[in-house]
């Protein structure tokens, strides 16, 4: 069985997202959503959290995918809410919370209603352990819905900002596995501009208009060389028969040295919630 990493420890948003994979892996859990990416190879995937209804896209993921030449190859989708756990049942005496930082930015009206300074971790279950093992009444943590806390003086469930908390999570690859989709699928790719001159973006995002691509999400990202040079990171939707229309935006796109255009991954479509 093929292994596959992913942000732990047991209990993660991460690991309950890699019961919903096509296959089934061998689980490797790993202490930062960067220490997943950089262990990804030909023996083992790799599963991150991506992108939040709330939150939006893990930057630090998506740098990681780009640093570490990955690939994505499956997403799914979770959905996800938090509860605030402490050993006191007086809200008032609370001053700190152990929170990991994309949650952080999920539970935020909670957080600045109650004046609470965050104690930064990496993952939920970090935030969980952590606050079992301190037993200061001043300390509180925000943690998956789903953990036992029957121990605790205080529960407060769903404090997300929205009862409509979702993580979309992809599964990722060392192997290039770029294939004709068989059904209505997702790309994604990275478009490194070449020339910098007036109209860069405008000229890419007319490439995807001129061939009525439904271009899904543009983001930029530092290039890490000089100030004010980027990448960006676009995704789309592509069907069956328009497997060929990726020559076609590469022509366009690549046309005079302008840009690089490189594709990072093509797979299923998840229909989201309404």
């Amino acid at each position: 069985m093929k292994k596959l990493a992913v942000l732990g420890p047991a209990g993660t948003y991460s690991a309950l997202a890699a019961t919903l994979l096509k296959d089934s892996y061998d689980i490797d859990y790993t202490p930062t959503i960067l220490k997943v990416c950089s262990i990804v190879d030909e023996e083992k995937d790799g599963l991150i959290p991506f992108e939040n209804t709330l939150d939006g896209y893990v930057m630090e993921g998506l740098d990681a995918i780009i640093k570490n030449k990955l690939f994505i190859c499956e997403q799914v989708f979770y959905d996800v809410n938090f509860s605030f756990i402490a050993h006191t049942k007086n809200l008032s005496k609370i001053k700190e919370v152990y929170v990991q930082y994309k949650a952080y930015g999920q539970c935020i009206d909670f957080i600045t209603k109650h004046n609470l300074i965050p104690r930064i971790t990496q993952s939920n279950m970090e935030s969980y352990d952590k606050f079992k093992m301190n037993i200061e009444e001043s300390v509180g943590a925000i943690v998956p819905i789903h953990v036992d806390k029957r121990e605790f003086e205080l529960c407060i469930d769903y404090i997300a900002d929205s009862r409509v908390d979702q993580t979309r999570f992809v599964r990722l690859s060392k192997e290039r596995k770029i294939y004709p989709p068989v059904a209505n699928s997702c790309c994604s790719a990275i478009i490194t501009p070449i020339l910098d001159s007036p109209g860069v973006l405008f000229d890419i995002l007319e490439a995807f208009k001129e061939n009525k691509i439904n271009l899904c999400s543009i983001l930029s990202r530092p290039r890490r060389d000089l100030m004010g040079n980027y990448i960006f990171y676009v995704e789309f939707d592509i069907k069956p028969h328009e497997f060929n229309i990726l020559e076609v935006l590469k022509k366009r796109l690549e046309y005079n040295q302008k840009n690089s255009f490189t594709v990072i991954g093509i797979y299923n479509k998840v229909e989201v919630k309404k």
